[in-house]
């Protein structure tokens, strides 16, 4: 059932600060961002500035905790956070050996707890998880056993196997499942009673993806990390020194911290001149190949602009198509086009479909979007590809 079907069931309430912005602004920002969450037919869009609500609205599937996809990695993030704090983990440069001991042999005992929180460990892993991790019966295993692709701490390359084995770290570490440690120590000082956490045959919960929480309780989790840790009682959950690390620009990446993503106020993408070659030694389908190179001397002011672009020479089905042929061999989007940066001004939780959680620490705004999953989805549209730019044009109205 689409959206649009729903627009009698949804809540939607906002509120104004006479104190900042000019109202018509902040009213065209806040329809904006209303407008195409209702195009991307999204479940839930909640936002929040300093504990006021500014925008809620809700269909009635978003009753129900929606999953958060791989924004889970996310808060498997905070889950080490935790252990650090108690001691149960001593650093993050910890190595994985001194927790499972069949690594401290070989270039394995070179991994990192730091290296598997911010996709540098060098694991063999493909980018689809469905075509190895989905249905495997004990992922923390399947994790221990993959061989290395490259030099533990060398690479930045996305790895869901190795956020998996952070499921087990914890676990190992404190003699609690994750889900326990997390819903004892973060989720109920913070109110979060309702959740669901999809575990393996193995009765692990996974750590790429299966978290399913309220846009509210999403919501909770960013609040606590632009309080830097503290809980809106006064407890500290998190230490400050660990939620910079968090946000901080990791080894290998300007985009990553610690399974959270650094948002830019601006970004530019222009085509590399080598890209057709870099193309055809991957053996990327011709027609695919064709398609992007068509991007030629162009220069999109966005992943938004670009994501369109994509849609355009690709046809409708461009995600498929692009997982299939671009991200299933490896290949990155940075060696495709050449990407300029303006400075980070927001930090993300983010999940297939189009799952955020977008932090902005200097207008202490938070926004959560959601999506339930349904046949028909359209990726190209629904997975609403602008939020995080239409959240950033709000904040610079407040």
């Amino acid at each position: 059932m689409r959206f649009t079907s729903w627009l009698m069931a949804l809540s939607c309430l906002i509120t104004f600060n006479a104190s900042a912005a000019p109202a018509t602004e902040r009213d065209n920002a806040l329809a904006t961002l209303r407008s195409h969450a209702e195009a991307a037919h999204s479940d839930a869009l909640l936002v929040q500035r300093n504990g006021q609500t500014l925008l809620d609205i809700h269909s009635a599937a978003a009753a129900q905790p929606i999953e958060l996809m791989s924004a889970t990695k996310s808060v498997v993030a905070l889950a080490i956070g935790l252990l650090l704090d108690s001691g149960e983990l001593t650093s993050l440069d910890q190595p994985v050996s001194t927790i499972y001991p069949e690594w401290a042999q070989g270039r394995k005992r070179d991994i990192t707890v730091r290296m598997l929180l911010n996709h540098t460990s060098g694991m063999q892993n493909v980018p689809n998880a469905g075509v190895e991790l989905e249905g495997a019966p004990d992922l923390v295993k399947l994790a221990l056993a993959a061989e290395l692709s490259t030099e533990p701490g060398t690479a930045f390359s996305y790895n869901n196997k190795a956020t998996n084995l952070l499921s087990g770290i914890v676990e190992r570490a404190s003699g609690m499942s994750i889900e326990k440690v997390v819903a004892e120590r973060l989720f109920k000082p913070l109110g979060i009673s309702t959740y669901v956490w999809r575990k393996d045959e193995a009765g692990t919960p996974i750590g790429m993806a299966g978290l399913a929480l309220s846009a509210a309780d999403m919501a909770k989790l960013g609040r606590l990390l632009l309080d830097k840790g503290v809980a809106p009682d006064g407890r500290r959950l998190l230490g400050e020194a660990f939620v910079a690390e968090l946000m901080a620009e990791s080894a290998r990446s300007k985009d990553v911290g610690l399974l959270w993503w650094r948002i830019p106020a601006w970004e530019r993408f222009t085509l590399k001149s080598d890209a057709a070659t870099v193309l055809s030694a991957k053996g990327v389908d011709a027609e695919v190949a064709a398609g992007l190179l068509k991007a030629g001397s162009r220069t999109f002011a966005s992943k938004t602009a670009l994501f369109a672009f994509f849609a355009e020479s690709l046809g409708p089905a461009w995600a498929d198509r692009y997982g299939m042929e671009i991200t299933s061999r490896g290949i990155k989007l940075g060696e495709l086009f050449e990407q300029e940066r303006g400075p980070v001004a927001a930090y993300a939780a983010m999940g297939y479909m189009g799952q955020y959680l977008v932090v902005v620490p200097e207008t202490s705004l938070v926004a959560v979007r959601q999506i339930v999953r349904r046949d028909g989805h359209d990726a190209a549209v629904d997975d609403y590809q602008g939020f995080a730019a239409d959240v950033l044009a709000l904040s610079s109205t407040l």
